[in-house]
């Protein structure tokens, strides 16, 4: 296996002190340092049949192709799978060896997790970076593009751009992240420990890598989650506008069964909470969408019914918005409202625990006025704080 990597030296950053080993004070560096990296994996998954012409639209026809869904179709075959791993600013012994995986989510790519761009240059900075942050905590990370997305392997949409396929690609990746360079790895060193952070897509393939291999990860964070979203997608799908890519933006010769929004109020309305300059920069959304990739249909059908990780022992730590239009009990369709992820022991995040009977420990938090897509609003800061809390209060 060959592994491609190359570092950016133009985005390079220098180290500005040392400290001597006896000192417990951090060694601190301005900003993390980071590399592209481009993994092959070779999966082995098991997919559903989903027919392409399968209907979003209808909740009646998309709950009647779902239900009979039969993962029972083989994936063997190798993949490329794009990221960024950097190495944090602030360097805390006991969190060197703890990496933090983040999974973006639909119409995303790895610069989600730093304001829609590379860290440090992303909008207003730091602002929206969880990878800044968690540099800044001593965190290692890794933002990837998920199969099928920006600079990832881009085959099929219906039949090999599922759910079980995305998750088993982690898997190949936890692997090697975990044998570091003795097992002709990309990364640095291995790590014995792994926190798998997620957004909306992301989350879901997180999920399902803890139904498929309950023991690769040590901990999992899943922000605009919960543990339904089948009704909203047919309101999803209308309001979004998805179409065709090809369709959409011509230019971009994606495959067929790759979808891509069409309409910008429709997304804003889904993604983010308002109103505009109170809750999130309508610049800001506005440049989201201009960047705006792809959903595929396999994504879309194999994650619209949500499993139960009944193997899994590690921790959970729900994050959504509080108005969250689609994982939050709203049907998704513009005018609708925002979303209500309730409250106390009745809310949706608390009854999502039903998804994690074995956690070690299930956690929640609703990020107030905040939706969707809440690491792109101004809660941004305070949830990553949130987030950070809660990782180092379970001892990583």
């Amino acid at each position: 296996m060959v592994l491609l990597m190359h570092f950016i030296p133009a985005l390079a950053f220098v180290v500005l002190g040392i400290t001597s080993p006896a000192t417990s004070s951090p060694l601190e560096k301005r900003g993390p340092s980071c590399q592209e990296i481009v993994i092959p994996v070779t999966i082995d998954a098991q997919n559903a049949i989903i027919h392409p012409t399968i209907d979003f639209g209808s909740l009646f026809g998309l709950l009647s192709s779902v239900i009979t869904l039969i993962f029972s179709v083989p994936v063997r075959d190798d993949y490329n799978i794009a990221g960024r791993y950097c190495e944090p600013e602030v360097d805390i012994p006991s969190r060197r060896n703890t990496l933090q995986l983040l999974a973006h989510p639909a119409t995303y790519d790895r610069n989600y997790w730093s304001g829609g761009g590379y860290p440090g240059f992303g909008y207003d900075g730091d602002r929206y970076s969880w990878v800044s942050y968690a540099s800044r905590q001593g965190y290692p990370t890794f933002a990837f593009d998920r199969l099928g997305n920006g600079n990832s392997s881009k085959p099929d949409g219906v039949a090999v751009v599922q759910m079980p396929a995305q998750a088993a690609t982690v898997h190949e990746i936890i692997k090697l992240a975990r044998a570091g360079p003795a097992g002709n790895s990309p990364f640095p060193r291995a790590f014995n420990k792994i926190i798998h952070v997620g957004c909306s897509m992301g989350s879901l393939m997180a999920n399902v890598l803890n139904v498929e291999y309950p023991t690769d990860v040590d901990a999992t964070i899943l922000t605009g989650f919960s543990k339904q979203w089948v009704t909203v997608i047919p309101g999803f799908t209308l309001t979004a506008g998805l179409l065709p890519a090809q369709l959409v933006q011509p230019s971009h010769s994606l495959p067929l069964r790759y979808l891509q929004a069409s309409s910008e109020s429709g997304v804003e309305y889904l993604l983010f909470y308002g109103p505009p300059g109170v809750n999130y920069d309508p610049a800001f959304i506005h440049q989201d969408y201009e960047k705006r990739g792809t959903l595929t249909v396999g994504e879309a059908a194999s994650s619209a019914l949500i499993p139960t990780a009944h193997r899994y022992t590690g921790s959970v730590f729900v994050m959504t918005g509080q108005q969250d239009v689609v994982f939050c009990g709203s049907f998704g369709f513009q005018g609708g409202g925002p979303g209500n992820c309730g409250v106390g022991a009745y809310s949706i995040l608390a009854q999502t625990q039903t998804l994690y009977p074995h956690a070690s420990n299930y956690s929640w938090y609703a990020v107030p006025n905040s939706g969707y897509c809440w690491e792109h609003q101004y809660s941004a800061q305070g949830g990553f704080e949130i987030a950070h809390d809660w990782l180092a209060g379970r001892g990583y």
